[in-house]
């Protein structure tokens, strides 16, 4: 069962966001709006049909409603990452740090590295630096991207005070910075989002409901600050709600998962979805483009870092 939650939750979390982000020309609030309508009907769903009874209490359900709101949060923040760095250096980016941050809440909340040896604190360093020298590389990336205009970039900018290339640069980094802010606040949220609902050790159904609602109302809240959702094609509705299911289902696995193999663990094995976002992000959406050197960069980094999550992952 272990085995079987823990690939749900890999192909579930792997195919989500490419699924949410494949509908050119919606915006990014409007895209989390709709992964949030589909999660909560998905979680509706599994409590109607799972069972178990529902608590309104502050640690069933009021601390996983919180969670839920953190997550949207991490979630907006995971779209603008990928649409301003792609999706490769940007899941390759907030994954390290979701292992990081789920071992600290697995170390303070629930005691994970109480009885580890020497060893074990000797195998999470050099872990860790595995983890930062992978998130280094990943930053690296951009650099043969950043330097080049496209000719379309060249004549659109042939007014300008600087030559083409040197106004490109400096859009480039600023765009690549904040990207990589994004991305580093979806690893701090989306590592601590589901820690209430696992801490009130209810079943992953019932647990699961409260986190939804606090996903949706957040999402809810997210997208009329602007005016509402976009209205989008019956087609555009079914792939966004589509992506929101998924999402639905890998979120009730993991809470399955971390329930029997623990929070830093259990996560770190979750994020091996990073394989799927990569190969999504690289041959699919183009970014970076197959084969050019930031492609191989941005591998080499996620390599790095995927080495220092599984050292992680096994340390128990």
């Amino acid at each position: 069962m272990t085995a079987l939650l823990a690939l749900t939750t890999i192909l579930a979390w792997g195919f989500w966001i490419p699924v949410a982000q494949i509908m050119p020309g919606v915006s990014q609030r409007s895209r989390t709006f709709y992964v949030t309508l589909g999660n909560a009907v998905f979680a509706a769903s599994a409590l109607a049909i799972g069972g178990g009874h529902l608590s309104f209490g502050w640690r069933g359900f009021w601390l996983p409603l919180v969670g839920g709101v953190v997550w949207t949060v991490g979630g907006y923040s995971a779209f603008r990452a990928s649409e301003s760095i792609g999706l490769a250096r940007a899941s390759g980016s907030w994954t390290p740090l979701n292992i990081i941050v789920a071992f600290v809440w697995g170390t303070l909340l629930f005691g994970e590295l109480k009885s580890f040896s020497t060893t074990q604190f000797a195998v999470l360093g050099v872990a860790l630096v595995f983890v930062l020298a992978g998130i280094l590389f990943i930053v690296r990336s951009q650099d043969s991207q950043v330097g080049a205009a496209s000719p379309v970039e060249a004549g659109s900018h042939a007014n300008d005070p600087l030559p083409p290339a040197k106004v490109r640069v400096a859009g480039a980094a600023n765009r690549y910075r904040s990207g990589f802010l994004f991305a580093g606040a979806a690893g701090v949220l989306w590592g601590s989002y589901f820690v209430p609902a696992q801490w009130a050790k209810l079943p992953a159904q019932v647990a699961n409901f409260p986190l939804a609602l606090g996903i949706l109302a957040a999402g809810t809240v997210l997208v009329m600050a602007t005016g509402g959702p976009a209205r989008l094609s019956p087609r555009g509705t079914a792939v966004q709600l589509s992506a929101g299911l998924l999402f639905g289902i890998g979120n009730i696995a993991l809470l399955g998962l971390v329930a029997r193999v623990g929070t830093g663990v259990g996560f770190t094995i979750a994020q091996l979805s990073l394989l799927v976002n990569v190969s999504v992000g690289i041959l699919v959406f183009k970014v970076p483009k197959p084969g050019s050197r930031a492609a191989r960069v941005a591998l080499a980094g996620i390599f790095l870092a995927g080495v220092g999550g599984i050292l992680i992952g096994n340390l128990r």
